[in-house]
């Protein structure tokens, strides 16, 4: 056997010894016995030379976490058949890379050297393992029914974990690390020095381990509920918020997760209190058929992981991100804006208009996120609008005043849920005058290269011409 053993023994050290005075010994005949020094005792603390006793295979060696701390968690994947055990294992490392957006490459997979395999997640620092038990408990609602078999949580102190790497005592198969896709071995002792822990912030501050890219894709965009931000978001993460706004529960089966933390991200773009944004998501995850959730997954759970993430979100101000691809407006539609009442309401409408086009023809609206669009601090200014837009028919009720019952009586007060709306007017696009809108335009300016000085002024008295538009028409 050639390895670089000092490498190997480094490796082991920084990923995952813990304690030296506790530790498992397996024997050939595949019994463990746990060992555990004291100055009194002849018990030997774990020491680096039992790592090449280890890979040689000689004896097998497991470890326990560093007391209530642990610098890595493993998930033991322990079925009835081998078969099982690589179709659960292979499902839990989807589960943790689509509902928990961690990169495969921090995913590690080893075999245990009987019917079951170790999946392992590295940290840079200590974390406590009463929240890694906490956060094991959340992949396992995801990852569903296990039948014939378990997954167990390792290590605490009470519970060790095999090493990989050496042989198993019983069987003789070598535990090597596998492919997270194929579960192929992999028959080399150097991937164990490729391997980098990865943030703790995963369980430290319920980031979930979101990857540069993910996070690049929720960055803030300054003033994203600004009237005159007009660019389309055609991000995946906007385009599923606005699928499942629209359609009003989850598209597929295992995609809570997920779905709370892109409805969070796009809450907080549009300005939704925190309470808001988790009454949203609550109304579409109980509006989904309970076949969609994993088994033992619960209301009581789904509004706890809504508010740690809704809370998460608005905390560090993540939000989505902004597109460069312009949409268009037609001369119709801009009309229509022009014909809803005051120049405030006007700019309401077209804060609708501008929302319908990124995120559906049925879309939330808060009366905060109103109140935001159109630059004012007064609710009575919002509600006699709202109602402006239906009297002339630019928009109307998808859903109006709609009690939300699970949260009256959780907090024993009448509860809404956020209204729903959807554009009422026609729009006639067949070879209609149109333009592209960019970020930087506005109501005004947009209406000023649609429409002549005579068409807008049938629409705008004169104080509001003279005060509003007049300085742009130069």
């Amino acid at each position: 056997m050639e390895q670089p053993i000092k490498q190997l023994t480094n490796k082991f050290n920084e990923l995952y010894i813990q304690t030296r005075s506790k530790y498992l010994v397996q024997f050939p005949e595949g019994k463990y016995v746990t060992l555990s020094y004291a100055p009194d005792n002849r018990v030997a603390k774990f020491n680096d030379s039992m790592v090449p006793t280890h890979l040689k295979g000689d004896l097998t060696y497991g470890i326990f976490s560093g007391g209530p701390f642990s610098k890595f968690i493993t998930f033991d994947v322990d079925c009835a058949k081998e078969s099982l055990s690589k179709w659960i294992t292979l499902k839990l490392v989807y589960t943790l890379e689509t509902e928990y957006a961690i990169n495969r490459k921090d995913i590690h997979v080893s075999y245990s050297g009987n019917k079951g395999y170790h999946v392992d997640l590295f940290f840079n620092e200590q974390v406590r393992v009463e929240d890694l038990r906490e956060f094991f408990k959340s992949v396992l609602i995801e990852v569903g029914d296990i039948p014939e078999g378990e997954i167990e949580f390792r290590p605490s102190w009470t519970q060790g974990v095999k090493l990989p790497l050496g042989v198993h005592q019983q069987t003789g198969n070598r535990c090597w690390y596998v492919d997270n896709y194929t579960l192929e071995p992999i028959e080399s002792y150097e991937y164990i020095l490729g391997i980098k822990p990865m943030s703790a912030t995963l369980i430290t501050d319920t980031d979930f381990g979101l990857t540069d890219e993910q996070i690049k894709e929720f960055e803030k965009v300054a003033s994203s509920t600004d009237i005159t931000v007009n660019a389309v978001d055609l991000s995946g993460a906007l385009q599923r918020a606005r699928k499942i706004i629209e359609t009003g529960r989850l598209m597929q089966s295992g995609t809570r997760h997920k779905t709370t933390f892109t409805l969070a991200c796009f809450g907080n773009s549009q300005g939704w209190e925190e309470e808001e944004a988790v009454g949203v998501i609550m109304d579409i995850l109980l509006a989904t058929p309970r076949n969609y959730f994993s088994e033992g997954s619960t209301p009581e759970y789904w509004r706890k992981e809504a508010e740690r993430l809704v809370g998460y979100v608005f905390k560090n101000d993540i939000t989505v991100k902004e597109s460069d691809q312009s949409l268009t407006i037609y001369k119709s539609e801009i009309l229509a804006v022009l014909g809803c009442g005051t120049f405030r309401q006007k700019q309401l409408a077209y804060a609708m208009l501008i929302t319908s086009k990124r995120y559906g023809n049925i879309f939330y609206l808060t009366i905060n996120t109103a109140m935001k669009m159109i630059g004012t601090k007064s609710r009575p200014t919002v509600v006699t609008a709202i109602k402006k837009l239906i009297e002339c028919g630019f928009i109307e009720y998808h859903r109006k005043a709609e009690v939300d019952r699970a949260r009256s009586l959780e907090t024993g007060q009448v509860r809404y849920k956020p209204n729903k709306y959807k554009l009422a007017f026609e729009c006639n696009q067949d070879e209609e005058k149109s333009v592209e809108v960019s970020a930087e335009k506005g109501m005004v300016e947009v209406a000023l290269m649609l429409c002549d000085i005579k068409e807008i002024r049938e629409f705008v008295k004169r104080r509001e011409f003279e005060g509003r538009w007049q300085a742009h028409t130069g």
